[in-house]
């Protein structure tokens, strides 16, 4: 009967920085003269501080550059006897003028004539939301280098769906985004135009005006009375 001769390793020794004494390797003091065997390390070192502090200045300039392309636009009140919207700070009133029965205002972005918004509403409203947006899409399909996108129902706030409709198109590089809804209890239809030489714009444009492009019920040029017709007598000052 043979017996084997168990063996124990002796742990890794090494010399203490200060005393030379030989100690264990995993010591992180040496029990002689108590000195630390270890120097202080930083766990990034001063090439991945740099490299951190690199990173989060990238991410604060990247943050800031998307929290400006998203509230790239401002907007400014418009209000007249008929008409009231949300128009992007900067544009100028192009001035535009209807007969009686309807009122239209329009605004462009003086540096870039592409960029524009027009608000139309006439009374009676004349056909549906869906019916005007039909027949522009059919008008549009006629026209030369037009690009022209499915129309689709949507929602305007206070209204379910369907109550607007929205055409899409480009033409000549510029993006348009038209809807047609009622309002005044349909007595009035209104046409919003909004157009943009880059689609960002326009994505911003939808979101926005829509839902503030309204025409005044009883402004005077919804009244049964044209107020420049010359035939009707102006009210006595007495």
């Amino acid at each position: 009967m043979s017996t084997e001769e168990l063996t124990e390793q002796a742990p890794p020794t090494r010399t203490c920085r200060t005393c030379a004494v030989e100690i264990n390797a995993a010591s992180a003091r040496c029990p002689y003269c108590g000195t630390r065997q270890f120097r202080y390390q930083p766990i990034l070192g001063w090439r991945g501080l740099l490299v951190c502090l690199v990173a989060v200045a990238l991410a604060v300039l990247v943050t800031r550059a998307v929290v400006s392309a998203s509230t790239s636009v401002s907007f400014a009140s418009y209000r007249s006897d008929d008409l009231v919207l949300l128009i992007p700070s900067g544009y100028t009133d192009q001035l535009l003028s209807s007969p009686h029965g309807s009122a239209i205002a329009g605004f462009v972005n003086p540096s870039q004539a592409d960029d524009s918004e027009t608000l139309k509403a006439t009374a009676p409203a004349g056909g549906t939301p869906r019916s005007r947006a039909f027949a522009l899409a059919g008008k549009l399909r006629t026209t030369p280098g037009v690009e022209l996108a499915p129309v689709v129902e949507v929602a305007l706030p206070g209204g379910g769906r369907g109550s607007a409709w929205e055409l899409l198109y480009m033409l000549d590089g510029a993006d348009y985004a038209v809807f047609e809804y009622d309002a005044c209890d349909h007595a009035v239809g209104v046409t919003l135009t909004l157009s943009a030489s880059k689609q960002s714009l326009v994505d911003e444009l939808e979101l926005a005006v829509p839902q503030s492009a309204q025409p005044i019920c009883d402004g005077p040029d919804f009244s049964a009375i044209d107020r420049a017709d010359t035939s009707v007598p102006l009210r006595s000052s007495s």
